[in-house]
């Protein structure tokens, strides 16, 4: 392209080609147009639309216009159009876009100047010298000026002195109180001594006037000046501030502070102050009221630290900064905690994403690639991809259970069946929900009159469950036979291995041997019919009497398998699964693993492995559902041992199928257990179903002795008579004292505070004997504990906490006043929550 071919665009011209000498023409633009060799009177100017051409001599110039260089022809646009550049620049360039452009600018810099008083980016600009503002303070290393660092206290106990005797005179600290100086600076005794010297006004009095007396830690520190009119009057119209907040009130903080007290001197030449103000550069305008106030030696320091005027300065400037932030150092430590936990549980969260969610993830993508075949690989490929995408968009991409994602074309196909029409059986389909429900109802729930069948099998089933109560009654039915009656009473008719012991079919053992290793093989094989035939056989059920033919009525009887397992002992697992019959133990193997047990647990008394026993003894009795006289006994004695090792959970899980057992009338210690939920009710404080039970006790009930022991307790309790309380405890039968452990140390809270607000004094050993303490030192070792061990000074210790063995515990003395408040506070945390440790 020739360097004189320009077009007119509206912006900038670029360089002149290289090597030659262009610039600007002398009619054109400044800084704009074309560019002409560097001859005389030479120039490019407009000659045409779009295109210039070079000035003939005498000719004029043209219009002043933008210039930029022209593309050659030929290189644009289809159809020699506009480019897509120059569009966007036209866009660009028109009016609009600049206007809406800068009002948005023009906008946003004045809702950020109203937030924040400031223009953004831009420091604020005061037309001002610095002896108008004060000249600025230099940084100074401060000890409580890192992010860990605390104050020194040390210094604020010596910058309290010097406020005490230098500042105190004119200026104010009304935000702090004396004892705001406990475990800062001084301790409770000398804030009390610093504050009684001081006198207050208080009242009114009984005759209605005001009084003076002296000060106490809670008072704050007191004025220099009665009103704000008395203070100017005594410093020339000049008003002292108040220093609790000064240092950060003040720019520059406690740089600014310190080099105010140590900037003190005279005016330079040519600087004139006005008679009563002094010199200082620091503080703005260079003349300040106040005069110098620290001079070497002014203060006498008990710690023997230099008193140069900048070490009080320094030591009054940490002062005042502490009493502008008390809770720097707390600040800062809880803060560093946080940093610590949020440290840690940023750790996790990471560990987790990527060695949790991310596995998990990859398991899954890696799962649905095998289950893909040919005919859905593109479908489930796709769902997939979208699945990801929208878990990241919607952020759940870490957080998402992909073990439970699935995806739908990977489901097997399901085909529609065919309805049930009037065309197939005959019938009308009901059309409405409700006449669909009446439907269902009226072909599953009852049973025909005509079908003879079901009535015969009915009444045959009733029959022999009559039969084996009335048996059981008369005592004419062995334990042997009452387990296997209980867990099969459905049967109508025993099958050949059921029969009694002279029969071909043999008895119990002979059903046991029946279950050998093919069947046991085959139950576990999976097979639907196979485990049905096998559960129907294990129980004496017949293909033909095997129980309801309705499939919407569960019959548990089914179920019911009886194990083949030898071992006496067993490990306590959760059923996950159906159980297997070689896993369960029998009937007679669990009678002798009872007997086993109960020896062990008086030798041993290891109590966890012998709860994991009990444990699994219970489930092998679920399983083979066995409810007798043995099972009852087998969750009594687990019961009590429960309560004699403190495990309220088990003793609950055992008290619960207690009740269900009692309530199918199998005999058992029931007054004892109804006796322990008495007491456990109370423990729990859960009065509604302790009024609930007694109401429905009998007076046969009420006359047991256990019972009425209970009822004792509770009656006791609800009249606030700690005296008899604590004689019942100490004559509770039974295991019931095990279970009055939890909460007789609560009682004893509630008797201490009635009887610490009855009476002055009390002698240890009296509450040692009302409150059924062992010893004197016993009831010593529980005051203590809960805050209370307050002793009059008469009994020889006058401070909680002395040594037990420095006296007699027998001679202590309680001072119910000062313990009194300890106690109350202890008994309503006490009492404020009770952990129910399951529930009955």
């Amino acid at each position: 392209m020739s360097a004189n071919q320009y077009y007119n665009a509206g912006g900038p011209p670029p360089g002149p080609p290289p090597g030659q000498g262009y610039y600007p023409p002398p009619g054109g633009p400044p800084n704009q147009g074309g560019y002409y060799p560097n001859q005389p009177q030479q120039a490019y100017y407009p000659q045409g639309q779009g295109e210039y051409y070079q000035q003939q001599p005498g000719q004029q110039p043209g219009p002043q216009t933008v210039y930029v260089q022209q593309p050659p022809k030929g290189n644009s646009g289809a159809g020699g159009g506009t480019c897509l550049a120059c569009l966007a620049g036209s866009v660009l360039s028109s009016r609009a876009t600049l206007a809406a452009a800068t009002g948005i600018t023009v906008g946003s810099i004045a809702w950020y100047t109203h937030l924040y008083g400031q223009l953004p980016f831009i420091g604020t600009a005061y037309a001002s010298s610095p002896a108008e503002n004060g000249l600025h303070p230099a940084a100074y290393p401060w000890s409580h000026k890192g992010l860990l660092d605390s104050f020194d206290h040390a210094s604020i106990r010596r910058g309290y002195q010097v406020y005490r005797e230098v500042c105190a005179a004119c200026h104010s600290l009304d935000r702090i109180a004396w004892r705001n100086l406990v475990g800062v600076s001084h301790t409770v005794d000398e804030v009390k001594g610093m504050a009684e010297e001081v006198e207050y006004e208080d009242g009114p009095n009984d005759a209605g006037e005001m009084f003076m007396r002296p000060g106490k830690p809670s008072d704050y520190m007191p004025k220099p000046y009665a009103n704000e009119e008395a203070a100017r009057a005594a410093n020339a119209g000049a008003l002292p501030p108040d220093l609790s907040l000064i240092v950060k009130a003040r720019h520059g903080a406690a740089d600014y502070i310190y080099s105010l007290l140590t900037g003190y001197i005279d005016p330079p030449a040519g600087v004139t102050v006005r008679e009563g103000l002094n010199y200082n550069p620091y503080f703005p305008g260079g003349a300040i009221a106040m005069a110098r106030v620290l001079f070497d030696g002014l203060v006498e320091y008990p710690d023997g630290t230099p008193a140069t005027t900048s070490q009080m300065a320094k030591d009054v400037v940490t002062f005042l900064n502490w009493a502008a932030e008390p809770e720097h150092d707390e600040r800062k430590k809880i803060g560093l905690q946080a940093v610590i936990i949020f440290s840690v549980l940023t750790t996790l969260a990471v560990y987790t994403k990527r060695f949790k969610w991310v596995p998990l993830k990859s398991r899954k993508i890696s799962q649905c690639l095998n289950q893909m075949t040919d005919s859905n690989r593109d479908d489930a490929q796709k769902e997939l991809r979208d699945m990801i995408r929208q878990s990241y968009t919607d952020g759940s991409m870490w957080t998402r259970d992909w073990s439970k994602a699935k995806l739908k074309s990977l489901e097997p196909k399901t085909f529609n069946k065919r309805k049930i029409t009037e065309s197939t059986f005959g019938q009308t389909t009901p059309s409405t929900k409700k006449a669909k429900k009446s439907s269902i109802l009226s072909t599953t729930s009852t049973i025909s009159f005509d079908d003879q069948d079901k009535l015969q099998q009915r009444a045959r089933r009733f029959g022999r469950e009559w039969e084996i109560d009335r048996q059981k009654k008369a005592g004419l039915l062995p334990t042997e036979e009452l387990s296997r009656h209980v867990n099969h009473s459905h049967s109508a008719t025993p099958p050949p291995f059921y029969a009694t012991s002279n029969g071909s079919g043999g008895g119990l053992e002979s059903r046991m041997e029946g279950l050998t290793t093919s069947s046991s093989l085959e139950f576990r094989s999976g097979k639907s019919q196979s485990r049905r035939k096998y559960l129907n056989s294990s129980v004496g059920y017949s293909d033909q009497e095997g129980g309801n033919d309705n499939s919407n009525v569960v019959n548990w009887d089914r179920f019911t398998i009886v194990g083949t397992s030898e071992n006496l002992f067993k490990n306590y697992l959760r059923l996950t699964s159906e159980p297997d019959p070689r896993d369960i133990r029998p009937y007679q193997v669990l009678t002798r693993t009872l007997a086993e047990l109960k020896a062990r647990w008086k030798k041993e008394q290891n109590y966890p492995w012998i709860c994991d026993q009990f444990k699994s003894l219970r489930q092998d009795l679920t399983v083979q559902r066995i409810k007798n006289e043995f099972t009852v006994q087998v969750y009594e004695i687990h019961a009590r041992m429960a309560l004699e090792m403190s495990d309220l959970v088990e003793y609950n899980q055992c008290q619960s199928t207690l009740r269900i057992l009692y309530e199918l009338g199998i005999p058992g210690k029931r007054e004892e257990f109804l006796a322990y939920r008495i007491l456990y009710l109370l423990h729990v404080r859960n009065r509604s179903d302790l009024n609930r039970l007694i109401s429905t006790l009998t007076p046969q009930v009420k006359s047991y002795p256990a019972v009425k022991h209970a009822l004792d307790v509770q009656r006791a309790m609800a009249t606030s008579n700690y005296h008899s309380f604590f004689v019942l405890f100490n004559e509770a039968p039974n295991m019931g004292g095990y279970i009055m452990d939890h909460f007789v140390e609560r009682e004893r809270l509630g008797a201490l505070c009635i009887m610490s607000k009855a009476y002055i004094t009390l002698p240890l050993s009296f509450i040692s004997k009302e409150l059924a303490f062992e010893t004197p030192l016993e009831a010593h070792e529980f005051l203590f504990r809960h805050g209370a061990a307050c002793y009059a000074p008469s009994s020889g210790s006058g401070t909680p906490g002395q040594g037990v063995k420095s006296q007699r515990s027998e001679a202590r003395v309680l001072d119910c006043k000062a313990a009194h408040q300890p106690l109350l506070r202890t008994y309503e945390e006490k009492t404020r929550r009770v952990a129910i440790q399951g529930a009955i």
